[in-house]
């Protein structure tokens, strides 16, 4: 049975390979440091040739109509950088869904994407919760809720976690959890 990120992937991928990467250098120009991907042609309803491709949705991502589908702007930039399309996933490394520079860009599988995208809750630490009068810290490994312990600092407990989030995610903990 297909699950709908499974589908949503099939649908990415059937429409990329609708695309390569050869037409998108035809259309299109990337600066890999800036992360600006821009009309290499002149099209209808657009600035003309130069211009910024594409429009921030309200998801945060860039998103660029072309013959009529929505491409990822940061799928597009890795396919023009590396001339092939990307694996399913990509992360974003300072968690800014927007900035496409190819630095920032990394390939992931769904759970190092998930974990990044971790958030953090109302202490303003992620990893940490209020628990009467005390702060706990707890890390969610593969499923799995690990407790870390109970401190009376809140700092203290988002250290204990940061250090948790190194040791299981390595690269894919976030850059605030190298507090």
């Amino acid at each position: 049975m297909t699950t709908p990120l499974q589908a949503r992937a099939q649908r990415t991928a059937e429409r990329e390979a609708a695309l390569p990467p050869e037409r998108l250098r035809e259309l299109l120009t990337y600066d890999p440091g800036t992360g600006d991907i821009r009309w290499a042609v002149r099209r209808s309803g657009s600035r003309g040739i130069g211009s910024i491709a594409g429009h921030t949705s309200k998801d945060g991502y860039i998103r660029i109509e072309i013959n009529d589908r929505s491409f990822l702007a940061h799928r597009v930039a890795w396919a023009l950088y590396h001339g092939v399309w990307p694996p399913a996933y990509l992360d974003h490394l300072n968690g800014n869904r927007s900035d496409n520079r190819i630095a920032n860009l990394r390939s992931a599988t769904a759970t190092e994407n998930r974990r990044y995208r971790a958030s953090r809750n109302s202490t303003g630490f992620r990893g940490v919760s209020r628990s009467g009068n005390r702060f706990a810290a707890s890390i969610t490994v593969d499923g799995r809720t690990i407790h870390l312990g109970s401190y009376r600092l809140p700092e203290v407990a988002a250290e204990v976690y940061a250090q948790a989030a190194r040791q299981h995610f390595g690269e894919f903990a976030r850059p605030d959890e190298d507090a």
